[in-house]
């Protein structure tokens, strides 16, 4: 017997007997007559509303278009407690792809370096596949704690705003901070003002000597860039919060602190002593380091959280909605 010409009982019939295969024991009778009960009010309406008798044709055309039995089966499965929840699949896939690849970021060098003819085929049964046993713990480690949540879940707590604002500033901590960057200034300058003062021919005094050539061109505008950034500290102590105003000047002040950083260290030494002038240019590099990331954090904490879509601003012509 054909599709086509079989009744459409028996077609619905062996439908619903597919999906409820696809489904644990104790649902299959309940959503087979649920389902039988629906399908059959849904054959029947077409009927009516086309004018025409019941076939089976008709019959597979609404069952094709009602889905696959495995997609209506999965409608009716009971949701479970997925093993990776959705917002966590992200890192799952990073921590994933990175530990392998700091796995064979050490074990492939000493392959290669191991001078071995067939050096590729002995690493990949080693180190190479041996990675895997990181993807494998993280996967143990998820279902460890799926488990624990659906064995114990958490208590639901209601939602409270975390308000944030970007504008207060720390007083005691700011002034904390300000005491501690007079200190550090006053000790440059003492040493600079000894170290060329000084007429003893002491280590310590060829140790920490500058040299002429900072001490006449790059030092004052150290001092200045030190100046302008007291004043500006104090303008936020004595106002308690950051304006616009004072954030663009920080911004512009830690883009001239690299500016300046980067001239020191190209424009010749700083100390006289190689054995001072070595780790005070590392210190300096570092800084530059240090001053662009807090420069690049801040400004993604500046950012906009909300923007219009592009789709959208292109409908009301660029102008802001």
């Amino acid at each position: 017997m054909s599709v086509q010409s079989a009744k459409p009982d028996d077609l619905i019939e062996a439908y619903v007997t597919d999906v409820m295969k696809r489904l644990p024991m104790r649902q299959r009778n309940d959503v087979g007559f649920e389902l039988r009960a629906l399908l059959m009010e849904e054959l029947s309406g077409r009927a009516a509303d086309g004018g025409r008798l019941l076939d089976g044709a008709m019959t597979l055309e609404l069952l094709r278009a009602f889905g696959h039995p495995d997609d209506v089966a999965a409608r009716y499965h009971p949701v479970g407690i997925p093993v990776i929840p959705a917002n966590g699949t992200r890192m799952f896939a990073w921590l994933t792809f990175v530990g392998i690849a700091l796995q064979w970021a050490v074990s492939l060098p000493t392959a290669i370096g191991s001078g071995e003819p067939n050096w590729v085929g002995r690493w990949w049964l080693t180190g190479g596949l041996g990675a895997l046993w990181w993807p494998g713990l993280l996967v143990t480690l998820t279902m460890i704690a799926a488990f624990i949540r659906q064995r114990w879940p958490a208590k639901g707590e209601a939602w409270s705003p975390k308000l944030v604002d970007r504008g207060y500033v720390n007083r005691p901590l700011f002034l904390l901070g300000l005491v501690a960057a007079l200190a550090g200034i006053g000790l440059w300058v003492a040493l600079a003002w000894w170290a060329t003062t000084t007429t003893a021919d002491t280590p310590l005094a060829r140790v920490f000597a500058f040299e002429a050539d900072f001490l006449a061109t790059r030092a004052p505008v150290v001092l200045l860039y030190w100046a302008i950034n007291i004043v500006l500290m104090g303008v936020v102590i004595s106002e308690g919060r950051w304006r616009r105003l004072t954030r663009r000047i920080d911004v512009g002040l830690k883009l001239a602190c690299c500016i300046m950083l980067a001239w020191i260290l190209f424009s010749g030494n700083v100390f006289v002593a190689e054995t001072t002038n070595g780790p005070a240019v590392g210190i300096l590099s570092l800084l530059i380091v240090v001053v662009l990331a807090d420069l690049g954090w801040k400004l993604w904490r500046g950012r906009k959280q909300i923007y219009v879509p592009k789709d959208v601003a292109a409908q009301h012509g660029g102008r802001p909605c």
